[in-house]
């Protein structure tokens, strides 16, 4: 009776040790972009605004205060890697312009 508590675990432990597919925690860095938020975005919008439907970028250039860069990196394990990286334009305090420079 001893022996069946001890055999099967260890029988378990030993066949879940040889799988190869291990559970990948999804990680997200920097800003999360989603496509409702880029649907929002419309010329004119004022900083606030964007900054409210968007959130605070990942880069305020202090040369030039009318970009705003949102950089993101979303990942599973390692072969499963999205990138995103938009670039907003304001034009005295309203939105006129964004790209998405990995296009």
């Amino acid at each position: 009776m001893f022996k069946k508590f001890i055999l099967y675990p260890l029988i378990v432990v030993c066949i879940i040790a040889c799988s190869n597919r291990f559970y990948q925690v999804p990680i997200a860095q920097g800003n999360i972009i989603t496509d409702d938020m880029l649907e929002q975005l419309e010329e004119g919008l004022t900083n606030a605004q964007v900054q409210y439907i968007m959130g605070s970028p990942a880069i305020k250039n202090s040369f030039d205060s009318n970009r705003w860069d949102y950089i993101g990196t979303f990942s599973i394990g390692e072969n499963q890697t999205t990138n995103v990286h938009y670039v907003l334009y304001f034009e005295k305090g309203k939105l006129t312009n964004w790209i998405n420079l990995l296009d």
